[in-house]
């Protein structure tokens, strides 16, 4: 599922393939995935337009077009964005740009969970939807003002978008088990200083894997990235790994060494 490293790497992807060109046309399958978007909308205002730059907020990109505001795309559980030559053969898509330089970009997203919009403003849009400050941007003291009067599970903090923007399922379980907390404590009982050890490494995790293009091949270092699995034997205490729903989510942690706080 794209978190914030991946959206990352899908805004520097536009960013180095599709910037400054002509789209003499626009095709769409997105039925059920726009927002406060039509069709019609999307073919009228982008066709004969460009892309100019690129902004992420947490897992949502947005970019800004020649003319009439910017493009949102968030990409769900399945999303992917591939720019290619016109003579490949067409690949799937549910919104297809074509290029005056005879090149394609496809937003593909086979299970349509993704969401797409054309935005006016951008910070009103995060704005009106409540959306926290960004997890590589936000502030120690804005974390920890925010999750000392959380009474939910830190699980479900990190990954509360209005809370904080781009920790999805898999990079939670990493800093929760980076940090040894596991994942059910109530947040508002954390000390301050492992609520400061968990946004360190939330920023520190990040980061890395954003360096890396969100390859996951390069951070195999980190154990829950690569083995979401129970029973598995933890390379910190030799103790086995556990699965368990936590707010409604499939949660990974190792109960010997990750500490529960009530």
């Amino acid at each position: 599922m794209p978190e914030l490293p991946e959206v990352e790497s899908f805004r520097k992807y536009i960013a180095d393939t599709s910037l400054h060109q002509k789209i003499k046309n626009v095709r769409t399958a997105a039925q059920g995935m726009l927002i406060e978007t039509t069709d019609a909308d999307l073919k009228r205002i982008l066709k004969n337009n460009s892309f100019e730059d690129t902004f992420r907020h947490g897992k949502f990109l947005f970019v800004r077009l020649r003319s009439h505001g910017s493009l949102m795309l968030h990409f769900g559980m399945t999303g992917d964005l591939l720019y290619y030559s016109d003579n490949a053969s067409p690949k799937s898509y549910v919104l297809l740009f074509e290029f005056d330089n005879g090149h394609r970009l496809s937003f593909s997203d086979p299970r349509r969970l993704g969401k797409i919009s054309l935005v006016d403003d951008v910070q009103a849009f995060i704005n009106k939807r409540g959306y926290g400050e960004d997890a590589l941007q936000i502030s120690w003291e804005s974390f920890y003002t925010i999750l000392k009067k959380k009474r939910t599970a830190i699980k479900v903090s990190l990954m509360d978008q209005k809370v904080v923007a781009g920790v999805g399922n898999e990079f939670s379980d990493e800093i929760l088990f980076q940090t040894q907390v596991h994942p059910a404590s109530i947040t508002s009982r954390l000390p301050e200083k492992k609520l400061r050890e968990i946004y360190e490494s939330m920023k520190s995790i990040l980061k890395e894997a954003v360096n890396h293009d969100a390859d996951r091949k390069k951070l195999k270092h980190y154990f829950f990235l690569g083995n979401r699995k129970a029973g598995l034997r933890c390379p910190g205490c030799k103790g086995e790994t556990e699965w368990q729903t936590i707010g409604g989510r499939s949660s990974y942690f190792c109960a010997a060494c990750q500490k529960l706080y009530r």
